[in-house]
């Protein structure tokens, strides 16, 4: 008897963790269809996560995805990686480099720069979505999340707000709790992490904290939860889908496609 009731609060434990999602997100029209993963590029010509690489999924009529950290001297930038070593060949760490210093670098062999996400806003202005990924996984994000916060309150467009740590949705949703927001997650099994703390993560144990809007999770990593969030007509967004045929196999399963290195065929 005892341990069919251990195994009953354990069940509701996990069902109550897993569906800890909203309902707003049914909705609204634009958790839905394609964004490009930090922007359209190709990495030779136009870079990640550049101004031309907005401009053209502007162009082109496709949502943004996009990363966000924050400099020495505190201004958010639109920056994937930790160092610049592979997009400017240096080992240079964003968060200790003030913006002047990473303005001096070109990304890759292009003629594109490290872009202010404020600049971002301004090319944009609401022309289309944008998934703003808080790229801090430490325990010192709440200032990259403030000034992200303040930068969109006067934004006009339709935008959400993701990471891969949870405990920063979970501040963010403290804080603002009308900011549409999300948690990504993926399989951590070959991560720096404990078998415990991937666990929780990957099987998002920690939604009913965070509620998040939206689920994004590595396209092809699908696993229990994010079915179970999927039969129970959650939002799902998948990434970073990277073919013609990998889309065509997947796109009837994700409400967000989160693509890069194509463009789908109608």
């Amino acid at each position: 008897m005892i341990v069919l009731s251990i195994g009953i609060l354990i069940t509701l434990f996990i069902i109550y963790s897993v569906l800890g999602t909203t309902k707003r997100a049914k909705s609204i029209p634009f958790l839905k269809g394609i964004y490009y993963h930090r922007g359209f590029y190709d990495n030779h010509e136009i870079a990640e996560n550049s101004m031309r690489s907005f401009e053209k999924c502007i162009n082109k009529g496709y949502g943004i995805e996009l990363d966000v950290q924050l400099t020495q001297d505190k201004q958010v930038v639109v920056f994937h990686d930790d160092t610049l070593e592979r997009m400017c060949h240096s080992h240079l760490v964003v968060k200790e480099t003030s913006f002047e210093d990473l303005s001096h670098f070109y990304l890759l062999e292009t003629n594109d720069k490290i872009p202010l996400f404020e600049d971002v806003l301004k090319l944009n202005n609401g022309r289309v979505p944008i998934y703003i990924e808080i790229k801090d996984f430490s325990m010192n994000f709440k200032e990259l999340v403030d000034k992200t916060v303040e930068l969109m309150k006067k934004y006009p467009g339709d935008y959400y707000v993701c990471s891969f740590n949870v405990i920063a949705i979970i501040y963010l949703k403290k804080l603002d709790p009308l900011i549409l927001r999300g948690v990504i997650s993926q399989n951590f099994k070959n991560d720096n992490f404990s078998k415990f703390k991937g666990f929780l993560l990957q099987n998002m144990f920690l939604n009913f904290l965070a509620k998040p809007d939206v689920i994004s999770y590595e396209y092809n990593e699908i696993n229990w939860s994010v079915r179970l969030n999927k039969l129970l007509k959650r939002k799902i967004a998948g990434w970073a889908i990277a073919s013609q045929q990998e889309f065509d196999a997947y796109k009837d399963f994700f409400d967000i496609a989160v693509i890069e290195h194509f463009e789908p065929t109608k």
